[in-house]
């Protein structure tokens, strides 16, 4: 968080959330809650969080995924497997307001975090539970991770089948942020009910239900009969890179035509067949974008003169790094925990008030143990070194690089 936000007030502030959640899902929500002011306590067990393995061999153990997730948290090494790590678990799920968990369905319960004993410790609570595909049904243990969710969903599928290609697997974990969405709104909505109720809720999301209620393609293949909606390609503007642009094929080309006919001849004849009229005409507009003076002269030209929204394609690493990235203020330089800084993307939430940002960097495994274990559960140092003694609360660092970490969902 820079200095100039200090004062201001955070959207999240007063709010208490425990974080047992690992991998994505979960944690990125967590994640969106500490930045906008929540005190969030990311649970994690002894195994440690997947993400921190998650990554090349040599960034393993607080790795840049690890630290995109869970900036501005504090953290307990808990082992919940142990009768008094379920007693202190649950000590903190009743002192939170918000408890989030990705367990599979069931797991929670077993480890005494079940939203039924919760709630009747903790009525103003909300619960967000995320699973792969529901705890009503019958796929119920089914893990779940991104990969996976892209196959069960149709993703992969439809995406091979739109353009023509092999399955193949998506190149993000699409699945996982979803979720996290929605799995924010869903919570922003049960806290605005146990605000002006005083009662709180569960709310469970599925990733399965997630992914396709959001998934914009939808409507096309529900239409009967189903049709898959054409994604024009982007053009080989030779010298001037390629070039994405909005729209169907069909009024692109229409509307080149009106504004520069007398640049771009129609090479289709009568008679042609809808491919080879389409093909050949995609190959003009080539040809006239390859003949302008400059990529920003062709740019201006689509966007000005014929209003055609258009946009070069860049490489990830431009869209991070380039000019407009720094005039944006896209990256964050954040403590890796390591004696160095680590580039992270920032949240988009620009407020005309309200301050954002990570007042921590992401944590050490168990690196607030002592601290949490006194000013929330109430613990005093005998009792803390016994818990220590004992391997209930556990603690690492950087160094700790688990070869598998058990994950139930994402």
């Amino acid at each position: 968080m820079s200095s100039e936000d200090f004062g201001r007030p955070r959207p999240f502030a007063g709010v208490r959330v425990l974080d047992c959640s690992q991998v994505l899902a979960g944690p990125y929500a967590g994640r969106l809650l500490a930045e906008m002011g929540a005190d969030v306590i990311k649970l994690e067990a002894p195994a440690g969080d997947a993400t921190r393995v998650i990554a090349p061999k040599g960034d393993r153990g607080m790795s840049g995924m690890y630290t995109w997730a869970n900036l501005g948290k504090r953290n307990v090494c808990i082992d919940l497997r142990r009768p008094e790590g379920r007693e202190l678990g649950f000590r903190l799920a009743c002192w939170a307001d918000v408890i989030l968990e990705n367990f599979r369905p069931g797991v929670a319960e077993r480890l005494g975090l079940g939203w039924e004993a919760v709630h009747a410790a903790n009525p103003r609570g909300v619960m967000v539970s995320i699973s792969g595909f529901g705890s009503d049904s019958s796929l119920r243990d089914r893990g779940a991770y991104a990969p996976t969710m892209h196959a069960a969903t149709g993703l992969l599928e439809y995406t091979a089948r739109k353009a023509k290609l092999p399955v193949r697997p998506l190149a993000d974990a699409y699945a996982d942020l979803t979720t996290a969405m929605h799995a924010m709104v869903g919570l922003c909505a049960a806290l605005r009910v146990a605000e002006r109720t005083g009662v709180g809720e569960r709310v469970e999301i599925a990733m399965y239900d997630a992914v396709l209620g959001t998934y914009s393609e939808t409507c096309f293949e529900l239409f009967d009969p189903n049709e898959t909606r054409p994604e024009p390609p982007a053009y080989d503007a030779g010298a001037n890179g390629r070039i994405a642009v909005a729209g169907p094929p069909q009024h692109v080309w229409s509307e080149l035509r009106k504004h520069f006919s007398e640049e771009i001849a129609d090479p289709a004849r009568p008679g042609m067949e809808l491919p080879e009229k389409a093909r050949l005409r995609h190959e003009a507009i080539e040809r006239w974008m390859c003949a302008q003076a400059s990529r920003e002269a062709l740019l201006h030209r689509l966007e000005h003169e014929a209003n055609l929204p258009c946009a070069p394609v860049a490489t990830l690493h431009e869209a991070l790094t380039g000019p407009f990235a720094q005039e944006r203020g896209l990256l964050l330089e954040v403590d890796d925990r390591l004696g160095g800084t680590r580039p992270v993307v920032r949240l988009p939430y620009r407020f005309s008030r309200s301050a954002v940002g990570a007042a921590r960097p992401a944590p050490f495994r168990g690196e607030h143990n002592t601290e949490v274990a006194l000013s929330v559960l109430g613990l005093d140092d005998a009792r803390i070194r016994e818990l220590e003694a004992e391997g209930v609360l556990l603690a690492g660092s950087p160094q700790d690089r688990p070869e598998r970490a058990e994950v139930q969902t994402s």
